[in-house]
């Protein structure tokens, strides 16, 4: 946590920005969204990915352990009454509260255990709601360049572990390859996966 609370002020990068942007434009299209909705955005960071939901969201709740994050979030938001943030650990806190679709981006590989989470998560749906997780593809460590110092937990997901989550929660499952994103001379794919 002390990385992104150290990072939050300068986290924002252009690249970042681009990047978050593209993710979340695929997701939305994939989704298909038609009708405002309350939605929670799962390690929101500074908002890059939840923000591009803007005009389909009702209210959006941002949830993520790092204070730092959340002050530039806060910031960006103070003009959106129906735009919260919470600093809270969901892997050990709860959320009484009921979503219509929750967002992850880039945060499950940080996670100690994602498929108790995702467990979690389902369990906060409204009726007919839907999780779409974002992240990266397995890969051989590499895509950060501090693994431990970074908090990375895992090193992507097979599809293969993705599917296994659904059939602890028993809800229908897709997943596709949604962005390549060339770093250091490699490539590393990104995916969603959609639970509902």
């Amino acid at each position: 946590m002390s990385h992104f609370n150290q990072a939050a002020n300068n986290w924002d990068s252009q690249e970042k920005k681009d990047l978050m942007k593209t993710l979340a434009k695929s997701t939305i299209e994939k989704l298909s969204l038609s009708k405002k909705i309350d939605l929670l955005d799962v390690g929101c960071g500074t908002g890059l990915f939840c923000l591009e939901f803007l005009d389909y969201a009702s209210s959006i709740t941002g949830v993520d352990t790092s204070r730092g994050m959340l002050e530039v979030f806060d910031s960006k938001t103070k003009e959106l009454p129906f735009v919260k943030s919470l600093e809270l650990d969901l892997e050990t806190k709860n959320l009484e509260e009921k979503f219509d679709l929750i967002i992850s981006s880039m945060t499950f590989h940080h996670l100690d255990e994602p498929g108790k989470m995702l467990v979690k998560l389902a369990a906060m749906l409204k009726a007919g709601g839907k999780i779409a997780i974002v992240d990266l593809e397995e890969e051989d460590g590499s895509f950060h360049p501090r693994p431990k110092e970074m908090g990375v937990k895992h090193f992507g997901f097979s599809n293969e572990t993705l599917k296994s989550w659904a059939q602890d929660i028993n809800l229908n499952f897709s997943v596709c390859t949604i962005n390549t994103k060339e770093k250091n001379g490699k490539e590393y794919n990104q995916f969603l996966a959609i639970y509902e």
